[in-house]
């Protein structure tokens, strides 16, 4: 079974497969489609059109859906269908380049110039340098050069992705389950001669035998709206999915067809939300900032000069022992550990290091040089350091910070 060479414009369906394809193959939007997304059904044989970045995910009755396993770029062979993440900015992203907001992963092969914002779903990547701009990664932001009076983020979206496994892990499955149930309600209540209204048994399984996937809904539902409060684009089929599907099963007598806002939404997420919880937090690599906002949901790795002057707030560890690795003055919040050649402050402006998840025992904080002009929190105490320390080391116990040097 194989799809025409030429273009997804050129074909309705695939052989005796009967493949239709839907808008996201016959015409990719440039932005990419998100993890989830129909792109094709048909009949059995429709499994052999889904190649790499793409679920064949199982139907009742027979069907068949092609859906995107990732965010990504849908591309049409001659041996099916396929998601690739990568975007690309060949040059420099300036004022020509324009902005761009792309699922999937982006590359920046030149700078980025000031005045651009640029967000991906996945991966991030700039080759040059960033100038007083906007970026933004759902994984993995990687910036070659130095940046300078620039807001950037990463990690936002796979850090949702993996808390969202726990409570949306089942769901595709359950919500299959249950429309399988009321199913054999109404033929069992047909075989009699009565009817099983829709709406009151899906109520009626949702109190009983689904409230935990009733459940699991409300919290991902929960978990979705605060991730778009920050940034409003992200994961909107997701969000729109398991809405649906809440108000579905809390509200089935105002929903048209609960059947098939349920159906339509296990099918979305069998493809979504990945059968193993995702890899470990994303974050930020970079080799030198100034006056830069940064947040990183997973871990901060600092490879050239260092940084001066940044707000920065990272819920994994802080890693600044490549290059010069000087963190220097600015305001710096680490959930985790920190390990730096040198922290220091500069005249008028001290550098101000929070450690916020002081565990006991546990060596937070190895630099080899503190230099006058830092404060450092842990443990709900502040350790003032007005003089060069050499090989310094922080740990807290009984709730009081301790901090050794050599």
């Amino acid at each position: 079974m194989s799809v025409s060479a030429t273009t997804a414009r050129a074909f309705a369906t695939a052989d005796a497969g009967g493949v239709v394809w839907t808008e996201a193959v016959a015409a990719p939007p440039p932005g990419g489609v998100e993890a989830g997304t129909l792109l094709g059904a048909g009949g059995a044989a429709a499994r052999d059109l889904a190649g790499e970045g793409v679920l064949a995910v199982e139907r009742p009755g027979g069907r068949v859906e092609l859906r995107a396993a990732r965010d990504g770029v849908a591309e049409a062979g001659r041996d099916g269908v396929r998601v690739d993440p990568p975007h690309r900015i060949a040059g420099h992203a300036d004022a020509a380049a324009g902005d761009r907001d792309v699922l999937g992963s982006l590359l920046v092969e030149g700078h980025v110039t000031p005045g651009r914002t640029l967000r991906a779903s996945g991966s991030l990547r700039v080759a040059g340098q960033v100038d007083r701009a906007d970026l933004h990664a759902g994984g993995d932001l990687v910036v070659q050069g130095r940046i300078g009076g620039a807001a950037v983020s990463a990690g936002a979206l796979q850090t949702l992705r993996r808390r969202l496994h726990r409570p949306l892990g089942e769901a595709a499955a359950g919500l299959d389950a249950l429309v399988a149930v009321v199913g054999r309600l109404r033929a069992a209540a047909a075989a009699r001669g009565g009817e099983v209204p829709v709406a009151r048994a899906v109520a009626a399984l949702r109190a009983d035998r689904f409230a935990a996937l009733a459940d699991g809904l409300a919290r991902a539902d929960a978990l979705l709206g605060e991730a778009r409060r920050d940034w409003p684009g992200l994961s909107g089929g997701l969000a729109t999915q398991v809405a649906a599907a809440r108000a579905a099963l809390e509200r089935p007598e105002d929903t048209g067809d609960p059947l098939a806002a349920l159906e339509a939404a296990a099918a979305f997420l069998a493809a979504a939300v990945p059968s193993r919880r995702p890899a470990g937090d994303a974050g930020v690599s970079l080799a030198s900032a100034h006056s830069c906002t940064i947040v990183a949901a997973g871990s901060m790795r600092i490879t050239g000069a260092g940084v001066t002057d940044c707000e920065i707030s990272v819920d994994g560890d802080l890693l600044a022992t490549g290059g010069a690795g000087l963190i220097r003055s600015g305001l710096v919040r680490v959930g985790g550990r920190v390990r730096a050649r040198e922290l220091a402050g500069r005249t008028g402006a001290r550098l101000r290091l929070v450690l916020e998840d002081p565990r006991p025992g546990e060596e937070l904080l190895r630099a080899e040089v503190v230099q006058a002009g830092v404060d450092i929190v842990a443990g709900g105490e502040v350790v003032r350091v007005d003089r060069r320390r050499a090989g310094v080391r922080l740990r807290v116990e009984g709730g009081r910070a301790v901090i050794d040097s050599d």
